[in-house]
């Protein structure tokens, strides 16, 4: 993936940051694509930006026979470094 693209998924809009601290403060904890609060991004673009962090490798996503519930889990991709960063430098966020 080159600079551009990876900008752009990661920063392209603001609630990919919050959503992006929301997963760090967890955890390797797994979590369904709807437990994001509103607070943190709109229930109706939480699927479309877990899917980002998919698609750049810091996330697997997990499906369940028969249930339509979506599961995400993070990877070790140094891509969570720069979240960390961002974590240190925003400080604790309510």
């Amino acid at each position: 993936m080159d600079v551009s693209e990876v900008g752009r998924l990661l920063f392209g809009r603001p609630c990919r940051l919050r959503v992006a601290l929301w997963v760090h403060q967890r955890g390797r904890q797994r979590f369904y694509q709807s437990e994001p609060p509103p607070e943190i991004i709109p229930q109706s673009a939480a699927g479309t930006e877990l899917r980002r962090f998919v698609h750049l490798g810091m996330l697997t996503e997990h499906r369940e026979a028969g249930s339509r519930r979506v599961y995400y889990e993070t990877t070790s991709s140094p891509l969570w470094s720069i979240i960390v960063a961002a974590a240190r430098v925003m400080g604790p966020q309510t």
